[in-house]
């Protein structure tokens, strides 16, 4: 039977994250407003009607008006001391426009527009304009007016723009209902990766601890194997029953356990050991020791498992025990080619990564040298493919799925926290407007869908990745 489990704790931790690395507004003149509305929407102009029948006469209509601005904004805000654009979609426009305050509608700043080369990389049909308002960085509720298209959407100008999306995710994944292990083992180390880097980043320490537990009681007691989804109490203490009479067993537990899954707990329990040994020593020592036994089970089917689960267990325990047997398997088991580097969906290679070049013990300089030019590497083609015409992100990006995009975010944070390079994340900023809002399709991707897939702030391992990506600005 599966159970379905929520957690809502609160609590805060900072862990040190080690790792080797070489390296005015403007005068305001008379500019002319026509009468605003208070809606979310701009005034004017609207676009054509769509028209359908409700297939009761021939001659029944309704109609549908769908109010989408041509100003395009990012719609959770902006920080005071970022890039700050905004692109209008329309193909012949006067070039001013202005910053009214969203409550007074006092104008505060103007600006002119600029116009872009036509767009060859995967807008076709539309023409941009695009507004650079960087110098404005008053905190504050804000729209843009432009006299030939009207109002865009309200947006915020200030420190906390992106903070209540980062409590709003968090919220999220502790009050989330988990089914399956992987998920709620993915989402456990994103967070905890999270604190690790960013130790000033919010961080639900009884969260973290309550998942840690649930998992540690969902182990096999014989052989420390963990199952595919989560089990409830009862199942659970019917499963250790049966264990002393299994001729009588109802329950058959081994097409319930799931060897990539048990790799991935050797990997998260070793993590909270690391991560957790000084404020929670007892549940760390715990969590350890189910580690061990859940790594010394899956070593027997190692090829039966997915490198990238292999080589995270061996790295989170290298990195709590300094055991050779572990060192020496991180050999073995990452397969990955350094310039093929991923923190895809349920791949594990760059929490793996992350975990070997913060070890406290011994490592090959080469490896880690080869680990952290990979990930430059990574990400100077992302930085160099990004181009004004695509929003400041690469060019093929109508191309990703929602995954792609934060996997690219992922690496930006990492590389440019090593690198403490204002480049990368910049461009990283840029991925998150264009998923907040600018972008061709005018819409925001947090809450809404992209190609099909589920609303950002629905998924949870996405929003762990959000948490991640954000963690910086917290």
């Amino acid at each position: 039977m599966v159970v379905i489990y929520r957690f809502n704790k609160l609590h805060r931790s900072a862990v040190g994250f080690l790792m080797a690395a070489s390296l005015l507004l403007q005068g305001c003149g008379a500019f002319s407003l026509p009468a605003s509305d208070t809606s979310d929407a701009p005034n004017e102009p609207l676009p054509a009607v769509d028209v359908a029948t409700l297939g009761l006469s021939e001659g029944c209509t309704y109609e549908y008006v769908r109010q989408v601005p041509s100003i395009i904004t990012d719609r959770i805000g902006y920080l005071p001391s970022s890039k700050k654009v905004i692109y209008i979609d329309h193909p012949d426009l006067s070039r001013q426009y202005c910053i009214i305050n969203a409550d007074t509608e006092e104008v505060i700043f103007e600006g002119e527009l600029h116009r872009l080369s036509d767009d060859k990389n995967g807008n076709s049909g539309h023409s941009f304009y695009i507004g650079d308002f960087s110098e404005f960085n008053t905190e504050g509720d804000y729209r843009i007016y432009q006299p030939d298209v009207g109002y865009s959407y309200e947006f915020r100008i200030g420190r906390d723009s992106y903070h209540h999306i980062y409590e709003e995710s968090y919220k999220a994944i502790t009050q989330a209902e988990y089914i399956q292990t992987s998920a709620l083992i993915y989402t456990l180390s994103n967070l905890m990766l999270t604190s690790e880097i960013y130790t000033n980043a919010y961080c639900n320490d009884a969260f973290i601890t309550g998942g840690i537990e649930l998992l540690l009681s969902q182990q096999h007691p014989r052989t420390g194997a963990v199952y595919s989804e989560l089990q409830n109490p009862d199942t659970l203490a019917l499963i250790e029953q049966e264990l002393n009479s299994p001729a009588n067993a109802t329950i058959q537990t081994d097409s319930m356990i799931s060897l990539s899954a048990t790799a991935e707990l050797a990997g998260v329990l070793a993590q909270y050991y690391c991560d957790y040994f000084d404020t929670d020593q007892a549940t760390a020592v715990a969590a350890l020791k189910a580690a061990g036994k859940a790594y010394n089970y899956i070593d027997r089917y190692r090829d039966s498992i997915p490198s990238d689960s292999l080589y995270f267990a061996s790295s989170e325990l290298y990195r709590a025990t300094g055991q050779y047997r572990y060192k020496k398997a991180i050999a073995d088991y990452d397969l990955i080619p350094v310039e093929d580097r991923t923190c895809s969906d349920y791949d594990h290679t760059m929490l793996a990564d992350v975990a070997y070049l913060s070890s406290g013990y011994k490592t090959e300089y080469i490896r880690c040298e080869e680990l952290m030019t990979g990930y430059r590497e990574i990400a100077a083609e992302i930085s160099k493919s990004s181009t004004k015409q695509s929003f400041y992100v690469q060019n093929d990006i109508k191309d990703l799925s929602e995954d792609d995009i934060l996997n690219n975010m992922m690496t930006l944070g990492l590389v440019s926290y090593v690198l403490s390079g204002h480049e990368y994340a910049s461009i990283q900023a840029n991925y998150l407007h264009y998923l907040f809002g600018i972008n061709g399709e005018k819409t925001n991707y947090y809450t809404n869908s992209m190609n099909g897939e589920k609303p950002l702030n629905t998924d949870i391992v996405k929003l762990s990745k959000l948490i991640f990506i954000l963690g910086n600005g917290e």
